[in-house]
């Protein structure tokens, strides 16, 4: 009887010490999460504050969900290599303007998109190979007159 009593001790020690390492890893995964890089963004003189989507989750989700976005802030994607880029507007809230950059060139815009539900029918794609996209608020690429051949400033 006494083992048995000994054995079920050991279980709640153990059970607790996990449960305990869950919520240690939960929370320190949920600080991640929120502590994304931002960088400066600078197109003809308009600087933007773009939060840098790294990690292929924050590249899956971008700015999905979202309820609005700051008037001069947006998403920074940073690829390693140039290759046709393809992106939608998977559960957005408002609507934005996708800029395809070529090492800090605007190579095309894909302005003032509709958001769409979790299953975009609609793609856009970069018009040839990019390292970087640029996501911001719809209708900021024609406020500021931006355009293919524009040069885009970031700091990493």
């Amino acid at each position: 009887m006494a083992l048995s009593r000994n054995k079920k001790i050991w279980l709640s020690i153990l059970g607790f010490w996990i449960l305990i390492n869950i919520i240690v890893l939960l929370f320190f995964y949920q600080n991640k999460k929120e502590e994304r890089r931002i960088s400066t963004v600078k197109i003809n003189g308009q600087i933007i504050k773009a939060e840098l989507a790294s990690s292929a989750l924050d590249q899956y989700s971008g700015l999905s969900n979202r309820p609005s976005l700051c008037a001069d802030c947006g998403m920074l994607f940073v690829f390693p290599d140039k290759q046709e880029r393809e992106f939608v507007m998977r559960n957005m809230n408002f609507p934005l303007d996708i800029i395809f950059l070529s090492d800090g060139k605007i190579i095309n815009i894909a302005a003032n998109l509709k958001p769409e539900g979790d299953n975009p029918a609609t793609r856009y794609k970069s018009a040839t190979p990019a390292n970087q996209v640029l996501e911001l608020n719809g209708g900021y690429s024609e406020k500021y007159g931006l355009k293919a051949g524009d040069t885009v400033i970031y700091n990493n």
